[in-house]
Order: structure tokens, then C-alpha cells, then sequence
């Protein structure tokens, strides 16, 4: 098998097997739109394709050279030591590469598991907001005591939560903790300041986004965080 270790096999096919569960997943919202006529999934398969040949060229890569590949000023400049200090934090482990695939899915859990419940015990939509908000919490719950030990697994699968959670809470309901968390992933750990620099990115994007240029974010549509949603942009605009 070349030079490939466990590792780079284990990390390509976690993320072609991620690139193909969101490909699946993208017939879902394949729909026309009047603004752009490739449709609304071009974009997101577009991603998907790079992705799936970064993986593959990266495997390939590895397969050819392992991982002492570079030569001359960019391997003086690569070798940080950083290999080392992965393998030591167990970043290049089995269980480090499930942890963060773990990660990864609970966005989509979240997107899957509430729609299974209500079809499967014929709920409507109170009892669907209901069993929404409650799968929020536990999965929340979930993320935070995984990352615990996996804050790189963490700030990828973040952003994707977030947009997960979007379309039901709204970006005003959601903003605030999510620019929190980036903080707090990204080793910030003082209240005070982290709250005062939330605030500012917060008061700024409501600022451009709702009063200058009168972008319609999205508000939700679970209360309260719809009338929340609603509530700031009647006083904003």
C-alpha cells in the first residue's frame, strides 16, 4: 500500500463518506430558483466535489511520498514539529478521526431525527417545534461533552450546527452564541471580554445586515425565538 498509514486511510474515507452522506442528503433542498439556474444544490455539490478531490489527492499524495514529502525551504518550513505533537495528543488516532466524524453528524442528526419522530408518531407542527427544541438541547448537550477532547472536531462541525439550527431559531437568536463558542474554541476563556467582543460583532452585523442593508435574515419560526427574531428587526428597521 505505498507509504499510506492507518491514519491517512482512516481520514480520506471519513471524509468521502461525509462528502457522500451530504451529497445524499442535498436531493432534499434540489430545487429550482429564478436568481440562478443551476438550482439551489450547485454550490453545496460543487463543495462536495472539491472536497472529495482534496481527499483523493491528498490519499494519493501520501500513498507516493508518506509523510516526509517535502524537501528543501518548504520542508524546513513544515517541519514545526507539529507531526509530533499530534501524534502525541492522539490527533492522528482512530478514535480522535470517529470523535470528530461524530461531530460532524450531530448537525445532521438534528436536520434527520425530529422529521423521523414526527412522521413515525404522526405529530404536527406544535408537537414537531416541540420535539425540535428538545433535540437541540440533548444534541447540544452531546457536542459540548465530545469537544471536550476534540476542539478541532468542534470548530468544524460549529459552523455547520449553527446552520443546522438556522432556519428553525433564527440568526438573531443563534448569533450571539455562536460567535461564543468560536471564541471559546478558539481558546478564550474570560467572560468579561468575550461577552464585550460578542456584542460588538453582534451590534455590527445587525447594524449592516437589518438597518443598512436591509437584508431579511432569518427570524425562525419556533417561539420564542421567532418573536425574538421578530421583535429586534421591528426596532431596527
Amino acid at each position: 500500500m505505498g507509504k499510506l498509514r492507518a491514519g491517512h486511510i482512516i481520514e480520506a474515507s471519513l471524509w468521502l463518506g461525509l462528502s457522500l452522506f451530504l451529497y445524499i442528503y442535498s436531493f432534499e433542498f434540489d430545487k429550482e430558483i429564478e436568481i440562478y439556474k443551476f438550482g439551489a444544490s450547485a454550490w453545496p455539490r460543487t463543495i462536495l466535489l472539491l472536497i472529495v478531490i482534496a481527499s483523493i489527492g491528498q490519499l494519493l499524495y501520501h500513498y507516493k511520498v508518506g509523510d516526509g514529502g517535502s524537501s528543501g525551504k518548504m520542508g524546513d518550513a513544515v517541519d514545526d514539529g507539529s507531526q509530533d505533537i499530534a501524534n502525541e495528543s492522539g490527533h492522528t488516532g482512530l478514535g480522535w478521526y470517529l470523535s470528530t466524524f461524530g461531530l460532524l453528524a450531530i448537525p445532521f442528526a438534528y436536520i434527520l431525527i425530529p422529521e423521523w419522530v414526527a412522521s413515525a408518531m404522526s405529530i404536527e407542527d406544535t408537537g414537531v417545534h416541540i420535539i425540535k427544541i428538545i433535540s437541540a438541547v440533548v444534541l447540544l448537550g452531546i457536542f459540548i461533552y465530545y469537544l471536550r477532547s476534540n476542539f478541532v472536531g468542534g470548530m468544524l462541525a460549529l459552523p455547520i450546527f449553527f446552520a443546522a439550527m438556522l432556519q428553525d431559531m433564527g440568526f438573531y437568536a443563534l448569533a450571539p452564541f455562536f460567535i461564543l463558542g468560536v471564541m471559546f474554541l478558539m481558546g478564550e476563556r474570560r467572560i468579561k471580554p468575550m461577552m464585550q467582543v460578542m456584542l460588538l460583532i453582534y451590534a455590527i452585523l445587525l447594524g449592516l445586515f437589518v438597518s443598512l442593508l436591509y437584508v431579511g435574515l432569518p427570524t425562525g419560526y419556533i417561539h420564542p425565538f421567532y418573536d425574538f427574531g421578530t421583535w429586534i428587526v421591528t426596532i431596527l428597521q
